[in-house]
């Protein structure tokens, strides 16, 4: 049965409850609720969003057709990405505003969000535009309303160019609620490896910030008869560690590989997140990786997520994300030439892409002219958009968005070419059973005008 349909019927029984059945409280009871509300509050803005659930679902049971509760468990699950029930909640809120009261600036932004992850533009501009009148301008730019305006604006114009969203799933069993990136296909697509957070996760260690699994690397290998990835759980047994673990790069021949390695909640053997590299003689014969100790590589900040060219004109070299400049920004990228005795000097990319927001997930071309990555802040259509760079004789050009035919309104990440196939893979944000997480896709890029293609 479709997931909308389930939930409207869900709404639609609140609603009734509300008009048919509502009671006065005791004053036991709304000292209860209150409670229960406040601790609820007090949980989501410690971000702890989990905690805030179980609090507000005690004052749920006393009083569900309380606006102020509705609006914060629809907060809630829009901090967990279940946008349809958090759609279900802001739409309650909202009926149950009474004749006199009204949202503030906060409320219509939230329902602005929750409608531009469900892809309902229309509504989620006119839920900004509520936000920006009561803000005024001037808060409006500062708490990027208008910024959430202008991606509304730019898909409505692409959807009346009739521009449409050209993915599909690259492995249908592989993905599943749980989230899946980074997809990284080799040996002519038989073997595909990719990141995943998933119960299975070496020592089963959850995160304490988010209660979820840290990451570990898979491997799936292509049967010709099943048309279909099957999963080898056994290739990376001896690499994955109980913490954070995920690949990044593969070389052509499989010979050479940089991955991230983040153990400092579990093994406490990395201070944070460090890029480290597999070398091999063999193709895919794989020993545990070694961490790069390059000077101003590796730091005590965030460093990960790193590619390599092979066969670049004017040398090999690496492109990485890291948060050292987080004073001034989020996650930038950076880079540094690689050479048969080790990586130089460490620079940032230019300010054209590396922007006050996030930069992350890069892949260059193997000749090192096409620059890939995802950006949380440069013009897009909602969350994380790829982009791309051309590097001309060593000066990287003004981003270009790839466009809504392969950006969503969500998160799009993990973006690289397929060979000479016209074909890329990337992650995006995709809801299974009323929750959104990552999924691999896939993209036929044929007809499309891009440089990268001709």
């Amino acid at each position: 049965m479709n997931t909308r349909f389930i939930l409207t019927c869900f709404a639609s029984l609140l609603w009734t409850v509300h008009v048919c059945g509502q009671k006065k409280l005791t004053s036991s009871e709304k000292t209860n609720f209150t409670r229960f509300l406040n601790k609820g509050i007090e949980s989501f803005q410690a971000e702890r969003s989990n905690d805030a659930l179980e609090s507000l679902k005690k004052a749920e049971a006393i009083d569900p057709d309380n606006w102020k509760l509705n609006y914060w468990m629809a907060a809630c699950h829009h901090d967990l990405s279940s946008y349809l029930t958090a759609e279900v909640y802001i739409n309650n809120a909202k009926k149950n505003l009474g004749e006199n009261e009204e949202g503030d600036a906060e409320f219509y932004e939230l329902d602005g969000k929750i409608n531009h992850r469900l892809g309902q533009i229309e509504n989620a501009s006119g839920a900004y535009k509520k936000a920006a009148i009561i803000m005024g301008a001037k808060m409006a730019k500062e708490y990027g309303i208008l910024q959430y305006l202008e991606q509304c604006e730019l898909l409505l114009k692409d959807r009346k160019q009739g521009i449409e969203l050209s993915r599909k799933p690259l492995a249908a069993k592989i993905n599943t609620v749980e989230d899946e990136y980074a997809p990284i296909l080799t040996k002519n697509g038989e073997v595909l490896f990719f990141t995943a957070r998933r119960p299975e996760t070496k020592g089963e260690n959850l995160n304490p910030d988010d209660l979820r699994y840290f990451e570990d690397m898979y491997r799936a290998n292509w049967n010709s008869k099943t048309q279909q990835y099957e999963m080898d759980y056994t290739f990376f047994n001896e690499i994955n560690t109980n913490g954070f673990d995920a690949l990044s790069h593969v070389n052509s021949s499989g010979t050479y590989a940089l991955l991230t390695i983040n153990t400092s909640l579990a093994e406490k053997t990395t201070k944070s997140s460090d890029i480290f590299e597999i070398v091999s003689e063999d193709t895919l014969t794989w020993e545990n990786p070694t961490v790069i100790k390059s000077k101003g590589l590796n730091t005590d900040y965030f460093e990960g997520g790193a590619c390599a060219s092979e066969g670049a004109e004017d040398g090999d070299f690496i492109v990485f994300i890291s948060d050292r400049k987080a004073d001034v920004s989020g996650t930038d990228l950076f880079t540094c030439k690689k050479n048969e005795t080790g990586y130089g000097e460490v620079s940032p990319l230019p300010k054209n892409i590396n922007s006050p927001g996030n930069e992350t997930t890069p892949w260059l071309s193997p000749d090192g002219k096409y620059l890939f990555f995802s950006s949380d802040e440069l013009p897009g259509y909602g969350g994380y958009d790829v982009f791309y760079s051309v590097n001309e004789s060593g000066v990287w050009s003004a981003p270009v968005n790839l466009g809504s035919s392969v950006n969503t309104v969500n998160n799009d990440t993990h973006f690289r070419l397929v060979g000479t196939e016209n074909r890329a893979i990337y992650a995006s944000l995709a809801e299974q059973s009323g929750f959104f997480s990552y999924d691999l896709f896939e993209l036929d890029l044929k007809g499309g005008n891009y440089p990268f293609l001709k």
